[in-house]
C-alpha cells in the first residue's frame, strides 16, 4: 500500500525544522500532525510565514515531537499490509520521516525504498479547486498526490 507522503518545514535549507507531516493511505485514510516544539516562528522564512503557517488547523493535530512520532508509528502498523512510502519531494520530505521514526521504524514500511510521485500540475490545479484544499497544507497536499496518481493511472 502506498503512503503518500508531505511534510511542511521553516525553509528550503539543509537541516531546516519540520513544521507539520501528513501521510495518507490509498483508502483516504490519514494521519496529519502539526509539532509544536521543534521550531519557531523565527526559524522560519517569509515564504514559510505567508504562505504555510495561515494553513496550519491547530486544535488537535498540534503535538510535540514525540508525541508524533509514537503516534505516526502506530498509524503505519495499523495499516497492516507492507507499506511504501510515495513522495513528490522525497529528499526534503523522506529525511523527516525518518527522524521521527528512527528507531521506532515500523516492520510494514519499506526503510530504502519510496515510490516517486510525478505530479500532472494541472490536474493538481483543478483537484485543489474543486475540493477547496489548502496549498501547502500537508495533509492537503498528500491528499493531492494520491488523487492525481489514481486517476492517472486510469
Amino acid at each position: 500500500m502506498r503512503l503518500y507522503l508531505d511534510t511542511e518545514f521553516t525553509d528550503l535549507i539543509p537541516h531546516n525544522k519540520l513544521i507539520s507531516i501528513a501521510l495518507v493511505a490509498e483508502d483516504g485514510e490519514y494521519f496529519y500532525a502539526e509539532l509544536t516544539d521543534t521550531y519557531s516562528v523565527d526559524d522560519c522564512s517569509s515564504f514559510v510565514i505567508g504562505y504555510v503557517r495561515p494553513f496550519l488547523r491547530g486544535g488537535d493535530f498540534e503535538m510535540t515531537f514525540q508525541k508524533c512520532a509514537l503516534e505516526i508509528g502506530h498509524w503505519i502498523e495499523e495499516r497492516g499490509k507492507k507499506c511504501i512510502i510515495a513522495s513528490d519531494n522525497p529528499s526534503w520530505d523522506i529525511p523527516h520521516l525518518k527522524r521521527l521514526l528512527d528507531d521506532l521504524w515500523p516492520e510494514n514500511l519499506e526503510k530504502n525504498m519510496f515510490h516517486y510521485v510525478m505530479s500532472n500540475s494541472d490536474m493538481a490545479q483543478e483537484i485543489v479547486e474543486r475540493n477547496d484544499f489548502d496549498v501547502h497544507n500537508a495533509l492537503d497536499d498528500a491528499r493531492v498526490m494520491m488523487m492525481v496518481e489514481k486517476r492517472m493511472r486510469i
